[in-house]
């Protein structure tokens, strides 16, 4: 019975303890709210813009070719026999017309004419980002016979003629079709 009695003695002090514990924290709780709240701090922000730069795309309407000029050999006093000389056949693969220097190396499909910044970039601003739209377009334009239907097609979409996008794909409509 004597160390019940210790028990509760101790649990008694314990709960002193306790409850001036709780008097302190009561006693900082009522000074904190008492006092007046920190002034809100102002903190700057900085907005970065992004900067969007555009490669303007040229397209060259007409192709100038100038004939090369032919500067005479100065005269050889001793004569020379020539013998005749067979003149070179030349290649039709081998010869660059005007168009090819242009626009590029022609092309059987359409897709082999278009980079992979190219994709992005018209898949973006033409497709509207629409990848399964532009792979369809660019089948059915591979199946059209020449450039001027390829045109009449690709205007359906109401796109701005005056865009460099839009002129740089004329470009790669122009290597398929020629």
């Amino acid at each position: 019975m004597e160390e019940l009695i210790k028990y509760f003695e101790s649990l008694e002090e314990r709960i002193a303890t306790l409850e001036a514990q709780l008097a302190t924290l009561e006693a900082e709780m009522d000074e904190l709210q008492s006092r007046p709240a920190p002034e809100p701090q102002v903190v700057e922000k900085e907005v970065i813009k992004e900067v969007v730069v555009e490669k303007p795309v040229e397209v060259i309407k007409e192709v100038v070719v100038e004939k090369p000029v032919v500067v005479a050999a100065p005269v050889v006093e001793e004569p020379v026999k020539e013998e005749p000389k067979e003149e070179p056949k030349e290649d039709p693969k081998e010869v660059v017309s005007p168009k090819a220097a242009v626009y590029g190396k022609a092309v059987d499909d359409i897709r082999q004419a278009i980079s992979l910044g190219d994709r992005f970039l018209y898949q973006r601003e033409l497709f509207g980002q629409n990848a399964e739209l532009m792979q369809r377009t660019l089948t059915e334009l591979n199946e059209l016979g020449s450039f001027d239907e390829a045109v009449a097609y690709i205007n359906r979409f109401g796109w701005d003629t005056e865009s460099s996008t839009y002129q740089q794909f004329l470009v790669t409509l122009h290597r398929r079709f020629g």
